[in-house]
């Protein structure tokens, strides 16, 4: 089953057994976003109608975003774009992005660790499960239940976050704005950096 087929976190968590919570675990820090990227950002956000379309959304608002801040991380992981990825028929799809950890192989994708979901049409409820649903198949790939994956839902104004340990999964309770570049980006900053932590742990 695609991970689109799921709509709802509840029916995912009933068919997969996954507990369900909201927290507090992104601890973003101040972050010096580059003025040039601010300014071209603001630029197009003025200038197009970026929320004409799905495409334009995840192109010229979510896409540039994450590149920004994975730049940081690019010695550690890959960038994917609408690329599938999955272990069992029931758990199948294409994230709208994903990071996996960066394979000896090159441009080849290895384990996965951050899962990125579009909100189609505002649709939060929808886009957790599809990513949620895309968690579990990484976590499946990554043969390593205890590991963290984590993910984040967005429709290019919101960003929301969220991880999955075992059989259980938590969302963050804090929203963030794309209208406050510092605070998403260390949002998204955090985020990386403890993917990163699990990709060391594992190699350990």
């Amino acid at each position: 089953m695609p991970f689109a087929a799921f709509k709802s976190l509840v029916d995912l968590a009933r068919t997969y057994q996954v507990s369900l919570s909201m927290g507090r675990f992104v601890q973003p820090k101040p972050y010096a976003v580059n003025e040039a990227f601010a300014s071209d950002l603001n630029f197009v956000l003025q200038h197009l109608a970026v929320r004409i379309s799905e495409a334009s959304i995840r192109e010229l608002m979510i896409a540039p975003i994450l590149k920004e801040v994975w730049k940081s991380y690019s010695d550690t992981f890959l960038m994917w774009v609408n690329v599938s990825f999955g272990t069992e028929e029931l758990l199948l799809g294409t994230p709208d992005y994903y990071f996996s950890r960066k394979s000896p192989l090159g441009l080849v994708p290895d384990q996965p660790y951050l899962i990125i979901v579009e909100a189609k049409k505002d649709d939060f409820e929808g886009g957790w499960a599809q990513c949620l649903a895309a968690m579990l198949a990484a976590q499946k790939m990554n043969k390593q239940p205890e590991q963290t994956v984590y993910g984040c839902v967005s429709n290019g104004n919101t960003w929301t976050f969220g991880k999955l340990v075992g059989r259980s999964f938590t969302q963050e309770l804090e929203q963030y704005q794309i209208g406050r570049l510092p605070d998403l980006f260390g949002a998204l900053d955090y985020i990386f950096a403890r993917a990163k932590e699990e990709v060391q742990a594992s190699a350990a």
